[in-house]
């Protein structure tokens, strides 16, 4: 009986000074404000250093590659492979809906999704959560294109990668054709 005693206090011991830790207050360390605040100046031209190397590295295997791409002001490069031919359609618009077929890798040619695989890309332009330069690309195509679009990371999933199989700071290179546009009900 006294040994379950002993065991008893002890653990009282340890509950009572997991306690006592707990409540210790770390002391504000006077740190100055230059190092706390952030340098929003810095974060920007870092950010744009990030953009240029992309767009160098794009460049350079488009040109290895032989693709003929076309550089927007956000950055995302495209090349329009099979233009449905005399389309007479209404350019693909803000609110549209799109149905995609697709095949996305990452610069090196590594594939990270398919249609194939996972099924038919379907989204609404500027209104639902796809890759914010996969919008910027279908706004430059018809229904029935077939276009080759390169995204950076900027415009796509940026630092983090989608957890997945898109790393961080992943250049995506897309191919899509647009199967279907319908008028989404919002627009």
């Amino acid at each position: 009986m006294s040994n379950i005693k002993v065991l008893i206090f002890l653990l009282l011991i340890i509950f009572w000074f997991n306690l006592e830790g707990c409540k210790t207050k770390y002391r504000q360390q006077n740190i100055p404000e230059e190092i706390t605040k952030p340098n929003t100046e810095q974060i920007f031209q870092s950010n744009q250093v990030m953009v240029k190397q992309n767009a160098t590295l794009i460049r350079d295997q488009a040109s290895k590659k032989g693709w003929k791409l076309t550089e927007t002001g956000t950055g995302v490069f495209y090349q329009i492979i099979k233009p449905l031919a005399n389309n007479q359609n209404k350019r693909i618009e803000t609110g549209d809906g799109v149905v995609l077929t697709y095949r996305v890798g990452l610069i090196d040619g590594q594939e990270c999704y398919s249609s194939d695989k996972q099924g038919l890309k379907r989204f609404v332009v500027e209104k639902s959560e796809a890759e914010r330069g996969l919008h910027v690309a279908v706004k430059l195509m018809y229904p029935g294109d077939s276009a080759l679009v390169v995204i950076p990371p900027h415009m796509a999933f940026g630092l983090t990668g989608d957890g997945d199989q898109i790393p961080p700071r992943a250049i995506l290179v897309y191919e899509i054709r647009i199967d279907s546009v319908f008028r989404h009900q919002n627009k």
